[in-house]
């Protein structure tokens, strides 16, 4: 490698959280117009490293070397500054503010002056026109969906004429659709001379877009590696430490009593003519576009966004929830597909989150059982294996997969016997996808139904028993085990 050639540089680095080591002596070489991908388990450190090199955080020892300067201690004002930028995981957007104005955030002065707001609309559409973007400059954020949203947050950074681009994550809310725009984005700013180092649980992305791959383990460097050098099995195997087998688990599962009857469903303006069947012992998929209305179904069973024509009956008996806790009670449970905003209290603890809505079932007259509550929970966790120190640890301290397990705990604690998962395994690690994966076949082998909806295609297939396919709010077609197919799917899911 010529060394004029070297981006980023980092040596020995290593961070240590309250006593604990996080990131222990990881070296590892970025060049210019390289795209690197960052990869391991949830809890390995790789967010931890991208706050160092941001200067989010910093090092207890070793050296960041940015185009021959070690930028070590400089805030992160100073490392934008010297064309660094992150995409973060978790959306750092301002849900008030226009899609521009997220986007020019912190630089609204040129030459001395401040930008009008006219100004930087203008410069944020030029921008938009040349990547052929069709989001609304003057929109507030918290009006676009997820997957756009996170389309802006991507923007932004290349706005910035950054040099190196940190990316976390940055697929988990994209539309097929968008993970196109993506592909050609990171491949122009790669011909531009950009550097990239990204993370990703999904190995289709790892290997269609990066050069060189890295693994951490534990905070530990396993190695580098040419992404045509090595396969996904011993990739995953370096990062997980040992051989995951049958990723998919399969058993045979007889199927039992109807659970869960959707006839003619509607939510008005949304979604209509709704029909499918949830047994015990089975999954059914929803596929379907994002926005094409699998959501808004998930959440309208569940008392959400109460439907409006049709009817649902649960356990052979009608069933209208108006409130989620009267389908809590009733014996569903709901997993939302955006953690941050539909799962945790990020500063409540495990336990606390885990019996979050729950708690009548450790409370007799005005008492609260917390001995129950903390055997109940403990049990869960071990059950789940929820990497933690202890149960009182904040949950915003947990990764991202062990976050989404303390969500599982929850709805088991409540015994349901029909689950509504939507993107159950969106943005975490492929030891916690495993885990999930298993969990639900034990479900279904416990004679629990599964409504799953899932953008991942493969996880669908794979997972669900049938699927039921959704587009513009309307039911295209219902496909068996034997009939279904990722064209098939996407065939039903683009109906115009």
């Amino acid at each position: 490698m010529v060394l004029s050639d070297c981006l980023l540089d980092l040596k020995d680095v290593s961070f240590s959280y309250s006593g604990a080591p996080i990131l222990r002596s990881v070296d590892l070489r970025l060049n210019k117009a390289e795209i690197h991908a960052l990869v391991g388990e949830n809890g390995a450190g790789k967010s931890s490293l991208f706050k160092c090199i941001m200067g989010i955080i910093s090092p207890s020892d070793g050296e960041i070397i940015f185009l021959g300067e070690n930028i070590q201690g400089l805030s992160v004002r100073e490392v934008l500054g010297k064309g660094i930028s992150m995409i973060h995981q978790e959306l750092m957007l301002i849900p008030e503010l226009s899609v521009a104005e997220n986007i020019y955030l912190g630089r609204e002065h040129s030459g001395g002056k401040r930008m009008s707001l006219s100004a930087i609309q203008f410069a944020v559409q030029e921008l938009f026109d040349r990547f052929g973007l069709d989001i609304p400059v003057d929109v507030r954020v918290k009006d676009l969906s997820i997957a756009r949203q996170q389309i802006v947050e991507i923007m932004r950074s290349v706005s910035q004429q950054a040099k190196l681009i940190l990316m976390d994550e940055p697929t988990s809310s994209l539309t097929d659709v968008e993970i196109q725009f993506f592909t050609r984005l990171i491949r122009d700013l790669k011909d531009s001379g950009v550097g990239i180092l990204f993370t990703s649980h999904k190995m289709e992305e790892i290997f269609g877009f990066a050069d060189v791959m890295t693994v951490l383990r534990d905070g530990e460097m396993v190695g580098t590696y040419r992404s045509n050098a090595i396969d996904a099995q011993a990739l995953v195997q370096k990062m997980v430490g040992r051989e995951l087998k049958d990723f998919y688990p399969k058993a045979d599962v007889n199927t039992g009593d109807l659970l869960l009857e959707v006839e003619n469903l509607g939510l008005s303006g949304v979604f209509d003519g709704i029909n499918f069947q949830v047994r015990a012992g089975e999954v059914v998929g929803l596929a379907g576009l994002v926005g094409a209305g699998r959501t808004d179904i998930g959440q309208s069973i569940f008392g959400i966004k109460p439907y409006t024509s049709g009817e649902l009956r649960y356990m052979g008996k009608e069933f209208a929830p108006k409130h989620p806790s009267e389908a809590l009670e009733a014996g569903l449970a709901y997993l939302g597909e955006d953690r941050k905003e539909l799962g945790i209290i990020p500063e409540m603890n495990i336990t606390e989150n885990m019996t979050l809505g729950l708690m009548r079932l450790f409370q007799t007259m005005q008492r609260i059982l917390f001995q129950k509550e903390h055997k109940a929970t403990s049990e869960k966790s071990e059950a789940l294996r929820i990497r933690m120190s202890h149960a009182g640890q904040k949950i915003q301290e947990l990764s991202g997969g062990n976050q989404q397990k303390v969500l599982f705990g929850r709805m088991l604690l409540n015994m349901p016997n029909v689950l509504i998962l939507d993107e159950p395994t969106r943005g975490i690690d492929v030891v916690s996808k495993f885990d999930i994966y298993r969990l639900m076949l034990d479900l279904k082998q416990a004679g629990k139904g599964i409504l799953l909806i899932s953008s991942d295609m493969t996880e669908l297939l794979e997972m669900s028993d049938r699927v039921v396919v959704i587009s513009k709010g309307a039911q295209r077609g219902e496909l068996s085990k034997q009939d279904v197919s990722p064209e098939r799917v996407l065939q039903l899911a683009l109906h115009a």
